[in-house]
């Protein structure tokens, strides 16, 4: 697992609270949100509430999001800053489950 190259990160609250107002998929364990990007590359980030859980167990799921945004978003050619928002169901999924869940809320089709 590797980290979100420094330029592909969004960390400004500025830009995050700009694309929680772009648009959403919304699926039962995830959210993702997407607006064009403000430079010339594509850029992600993520936002992993505790939902009642440990640090451990949060830190975790955030590394497996941001695995994935670095998978399977970053990658796609589409010139975008994406979000992820993890919801609670989002902590009892598998990393499979995840990415199927991440995938089709980036194709913009319904998670299972």
């Amino acid at each position: 697992m590797g980290q979100l190259p420094r330029e592909r990160r969004i960390t400004t609250r500025r830009e995050i609270a700009a694309l929680l107002r772009g648009a959403r998929a919304r699926g039962p364990a995830l959210e993702l949100y997407r607006r064009p990007a403000a430079g010339p590359i594509a850029r992600a980030t993520c936002i992993t509430p505790k939902h009642g859980h440990t640090g451990v167990e949060r830190n975790r799921l955030r590394r497996r999001i941001k695995e994935l945004m670095r998978e399977i978003l970053l990658p796609r050619g589409e010139v975008e800053d994406w979000l992820v928002r993890t919801r609670p169901p989002a902590y009892d999924l598998s990393h499979a489950e995840l990415r199927a869940t991440l995938n089709a809320l980036a194709d913009g089709t319904e998670p299972r």
